[in-house]
């Protein structure tokens, strides 16, 4: 499964639509751009199973409008240490 469709599925997103497909790429873009700025090295064709965890994290953040909720996630800066400690594929 693509992980676009694999986000999607775990955002509650069980359709495909062409602009929300390219909102939820954009998330995924941009999880996989500050993931690696982090130290992650993150194969988009065949990424584990924590990177799809911080990915979707980071997408469900994104998701937010609420401003109390635009802080980092302690969820996702344990798993981006942890991915830093690790070889991540």
């Amino acid at each position: 499964m693509a992980l676009l469709d694999t986000v999607k599925t775990r955002l509650g997103v069980f359709y495909s639509e062409a602009n929300k497909d390219a909102e939820i790429q954009g998330m995924i873009n941009g999880a996989l751009h500050f993931l690696k700025g982090a130290g992650w090295n993150i194969d988009p064709a065949s990424p584990s199973d924590s990177a799809i965890d911080a990915i979707t994290i980071y997408c469900k953040m994104s998701q937010s409008t609420d401003p109390s909720d635009f802080k980092i996630n302690d969820m996702l800066v344990a798993l981006t240490a942890q991915g830093r400690a690790e070889a991540v594929v």
